[in-house]
């Protein structure tokens, strides 16, 4: 998987020749043009420790000085090479960020947080103290422990379990942390609309009670996952591929895919339809509301609308169905 940082990493730190992806170790991988100079960049995860700090009773959230209002999450720093152990490296991160002593009160788990390709080592520790913000944090928050809504990324699964062993039963994952998901929408309760997730993506669908996945892109499309019949079956959700040829959909397309979210309501699942960018799925759900649920096609057209405007090849594809309405 490229991250951030290597898709900024284009020359040999040893020799300053080009980098190109090119096999080792099972996966593509940076690796030096010169074959004498044998450099891989292995992207190996960084560890991260996290601190679900307690103090007087309650949770403490934070905000950093570079996220947008209203979003808080754990007290988390890089583990640094001075560190003598993972634990210490948590209670040097709560007194740098909040000025506050603290001890370990248990270790909570590990937890991998593929878009920064980092490893969380998370910890419960309870604090004293006054709170003094560092440079880092913008403001903090105090949150009894039954009102933390988890989130659906690494430090928030972190929360879910902490929850859980406290013996509190935790609210459901805040789908907002979702939106992150190129043109992801929420049609309604129970049919989300997206282009193409990443794998740490569909976990987080996942978390939030996503059931089945259907996919409307061909197996070649733009950042399509190789493996995503594996990734989505792994986590115990339905897959369902219906290849839609961007430059030719096809009524039987439209007819699968209506019977899917047929049988997807009757036994009331959850469902993310995908493709690409949510261009075909977002005209097959137009046409599924207004033909099979009997939506007002001005309705329907709204979330459509806050994609694209269909080019005359959809735009026909869209006539031809209204114009013959029986569905499954």
């Amino acid at each position: 998987m490229q991250t951030a940082m290597n898709a900024t990493l284009k020359y040999c730190p040893q020799c300053a020749q080009p980098l190109a992806l090119a096999a080792h170790g099972g996966t593509q991988r940076l690796a030096c043009t010169d074959a004498k100079c044998g450099f891989v960049f292995w992207d190996n995860p960084v560890p991260v420790v996290a601190a679900i700090v307690e103090h007087n009773g309650q949770v403490i959230l934070a905000r950093n000085a570079l996220w947008p209002p209203g979003m808080f999450a754990l007290i988390t720093g890089f583990l640094e090479k001075d560190d003598p152990d993972p634990a210490s490296g948590v209670l040097r991160e709560v007194e740098e960020e909040l000025g506050l002593q603290a001890r370990v009160a248990s270790f909570v788990g590990h937890y991998p947080f593929e878009r920064m390709n980092q490893l969380i080592i998370a910890y419960h520790v309870i604090a004293e103290g006054e709170v003094v913000l560092g440079e880092e944090l913008a403001e903090y928050k105090h949150v009894p422990f039954e009102q933390i809504r988890p989130w659906p990324a690494g430090t928030g699964y972190a929360v879910r379990d902490w929850l859980l062993r406290q013996g509190i039963q935790p609210l459901p994952f805040d789908r907002r942390f979702l939106s992150r998901i190129r043109n992801f929408r929420v049609i309604d309760e129970r049919l989300l609309t997206a282009g193409q997730p990443t794998a740490e993506e569909f976990t987080a669908l996942h978390a939030c009670g996503v059931d089945t996945v259907i996919n409307l892109a061909l197996n070649d499309s733009d950042h399509a996952l190789a493996d995503e019949r594996a990734v989505v079956t792994r986590l115990g959700m339905q897959y369902i591929h219906i290849p839609v040829v961007w430059q030719a959909p096809q009524r039987e397309d439209f007819v699968q895919f209506s019977a899917a979210m047929k049988q997807a309501r009757a036994s009331q699942k959850t469902v993310l339809a995908h493709c690409a960018a949510n261009k075909r799925v977002s005209v097959f759900v137009m046409l599924d509301r207004v033909l099979n649920l009997g939506l007002p096609r001005a309705i329907a057209e709204r979330d459509l609308q806050a994609i694209w405007q269909p080019d005359p090849v959809w735009a026909e594809f869209i006539r031809a169905q209204l114009d013959e309405p029986s569905q499954p």
